[in-house]
């Protein structure tokens, strides 16, 4: 039927429970419960059933309801956790912050630098410095966050995407992409107080032009988790001394320390880390470094012990379980640039480095090698690293350069343990392995020799000043001889001068039963 006109608002105001029957379009006001009804008319003139209709007002359950939440659980209403206290939806949702929340769009095309910056702002730099509720997760949804310009990073910044190369934050300004700040602001020069309790994790820091990624300035406690560095830099191109994915700088006041990148991706810059200044403890984990020129480039500005942040250098820098692969110089090289202090406690462990390092992207053979780790100062070491990249391992068995030096410098290289059947009645001199032997190379093998009933453990030192070669072999054999004569021997396979070759060899008496050689080499770059 046509809505009919009425001249007058007609409502009725009480208690509730003196509410009655109200009329077609009747205004009812509970006014103890705070409620509003409407009559529904009768159901000739079309209402679905007499009664009253409640209005939804702030006084409404149902309006009540729709503003609070009880966690029930992942089971809802069949299993309800019945332990969980009600609460306010506004205050629900305030649970989770989004950079979404201050206008970023992650579009790709958005400028999205200030609505970024502004929700790290006003969660971590305006905010109570002082409560600990103000430092929440900013979370990045899935997109590409367009910036040109450098984010700032405070403490206690926690910014979280939804993993790499669904989270990217892309620059293509002149510039780093991200830069550590104080709690005032203050960018590195005019730091007063260590940036601290900094974690970004689940995303791809992107840098489109040769520039940096991260600069990590002055500060402590700083954790990367699942976070690709991803530069503009494309193999077969020369180093270039701005395109650094991670960059560390220190003063004299405020030194780094205690940096951790696990499960990360070092791609595309020219420095895949730099590390120059002043900085203890920094570990790198279950990373991957590819497409680079070089690897990790540390100490390679001058360290010369009075410039601001260069009076100890580098100091605890460990590589562990990573892999190396499509680096054209060192993968790691701890550098002694002009000065007086240099880099110390330098560590690769169990890491894998593939063949296309140090080769200067001209594949294996090159005969522009460099050593694929290359320590200029003491107290560093390679232990139980495997390198894929040797000039011995060519797919038709030949052998015919010299090995190219997988460590080279000053420290210690300690080998996985190896296996090698010795074959009975070997009379001529036959070859276990082969090491470089430029630039004055000590070996240590421990090893043990079965062979049928007998069994000798010993230690043969070799040492080798690229010309002339010594070995000594100190063994017991408990239940006699086993028949094995172990020597070392230079070879210059290349014919090119100073570029020699270790050759571990044997010869085998003739018991009828070959032995087998369990060994494990120490080199003394």
């Amino acid at each position: 039927m046509p809505i009919v006109q009425i001249s007058r608002i007609q409502h009725r105001r009480g208690k509730k429970t003196d509410l009655p029957q109200l009329a077609a379009g009747e205004l009812g006001w509970s006014i103890d419960d705070q409620r509003l009804y409407i009559g529904n008319g009768t159901v000739a003139d079309g209402a679905p059933a007499v009664g009253n209709t409640e209005i939804l007002t702030a006084g409404s359950s149902a309006f009540t309801t729709a503003l609070q939440h009880t966690y029930k659980g992942y089971l809802q209403q069949s299993t309800p956790i019945t332990t969980s206290v009600q609460r306010a939806v506004a205050s629900k949702l305030d649970d989770v912050v989004s950079v979404k929340d201050f206008g970023a769009k992650g579009d790709n095309s958005t400028a999205d630098l200030p609505a970024i910056q502004s929700a790290i702002d006003a969660i971590y730099r305006n905010s109570d410095k002082t409560d600990t509720r103000s430092r929440r997760i900013l979370l990045f949804p899935a997109g590409t966050y367009r910036i040109n310009g450098p984010l700032t990073i405070p403490p206690h910044a926690h910014l979280v995407g939804e993993g790499m190369d669904k989270t990217i934050i892309r620059n293509s300004g002149a510039n780093t992409v991200a830069v550590t700040e104080d709690t005032e602001g203050n960018l590195f020069g005019s730091i007063t107080a260590a940036p601290t309790d900094i974690q970004i994790s689940n995303m791809t820091i992107k840098n489109s032009v040769a520039h940096g990624g991260v600069s990590i300035d002055n500060a402590t406690n700083v954790y990367f988790n699942n976070v690709k560095f991803e530069g503009s830099y494309a193999s077969g191109g020369a180093d270039e001394a701005n395109s650094k994915g991670v960059t560390v700088r220190s003063t004299d006041s405020l030194r780094c320390s205690k940096i951790v990148f696990n499960q990360c991706e070092f791609t595309k810059f020219a420095r895949l880390v730099d590390m120059s200044h002043d900085v203890t403890n920094v570990n790198f984990v279950n990373c991957d470094f590819n497409t680079a020129y070089y690897g990790a480039f540390i100490g390679g500005t001058a360290l010369d012990g009075s410039s601001a942040g260069r009076k100890i250098g580098p100091r605890d820098i460990k590589f562990m379980s990573n892999s190396w692969d499509s680096i054209s110089q060192q993968a790691i090289w701890s550098k002694n640039a002009s000065g007086s202090v240099f880099p110390r406690n330098v560590i690769s462990s169990g890491n894998w480095y593939g063949k296309e390092i140090g080769n200067n992207f001209e594949g294996i053979g090159s005969l522009n090698e460099v050593p694929i780790i290359q320590y200029d100062n003491d107290e560093c070491s390679s232990v139980l690293d495997f390198f894929e990249r040797t000039d011995l391992r060519r797919s038709d068995g030949s052998s015919h350069m010299n090995a190219a030096p997988e460590l080279q410098g000053v420290g210690i290289q300690t080998k996985a343990i190896k296996q090698f059947t010795l074959n009975n009645n070997q009379s001529t001199a036959a070859t276990i392995n082969e090491y470089p032997g430029l630039n004055k190379k000590g070996l240590l093998i421990k090893y043990k020799i079965e062979r049928s009933s007998s069994t000798r453990t010993g230690e043969m030192v070799i040492s080798s000043d690229g010309t002339n070669i010594s070995h000594s072999d100190d063994f017991v054999e408990p239940g006699g001889s086993v028949g094995v004569t172990l020597s070392a021997v230079l070879d210059d396979k290349d014919s090119t001068a100073g570029n020699e070759t270790i050759k571990l060899q044997y010869v085998t008496t003739n018991t009828g039963s070959a032995a087998t050689l369990d060994y494990q080499a120490t080199i003394i770059a």
